[in-house]
């Protein structure tokens, strides 16, 4: 075997053992956790007038998936205008199955893209809004 061949083998070998040795480790890059198949998704701006209702309205996103475990959206910065790109990934406070994200401040956008695992996997482009 190569002799790098050989450190790259015993360098993931140990940090794998010091892994399940360590508390609050959970997983390493190349065994994390697989991304769950989109069932749906929507996205609404509730624009409805009330008391504690933002005057611009406020974008709600909703992913379901076709699993039992909670997952959560979380914005990624860096991407252009109109354009609103969030992270699936497990944990968070959702109902198992789905993933929820609500945003108040300015500007909403006119684009919603879901990733998973740094993969896009899920698009909106149409976003309603409620009056």
């Amino acid at each position: 075997m190569d002799a790098a061949v050989d450190a790259m083998v015993r360098a993931a070998v140990i940090s794998l053992t010091a892994c399940f040795m360590l508390p609050g480790c959970t997983t390493l890059p190349f065994f994390g956790a697989t991304c769950p198949e989109i069932t749906d998704t929507s996205a609404w701006i509730n624009r409805m007038p009330g008391p504690g209702q933002p005057s611009g309205g406020k974008l709600h996103v909703v992913v379901r998936v076709a699993d039992d475990q909670s997952w959560m959206l979380t914005p990624q910065s860096g991407h252009s205008e109109g354009l609103l790109v969030l992270d699936l990934s497990k944990g968070g406070p959702s109902v198992p199955g789905t993933a929820a994200y609500q945003q108040s401040r300015k500007p909403l956008p006119q684009h919603i893209q879901v990733q998973c695992q740094g993969k896009r996997v899920a698009t909106i482009d149409e976003i309603t809004v409620a009056y």
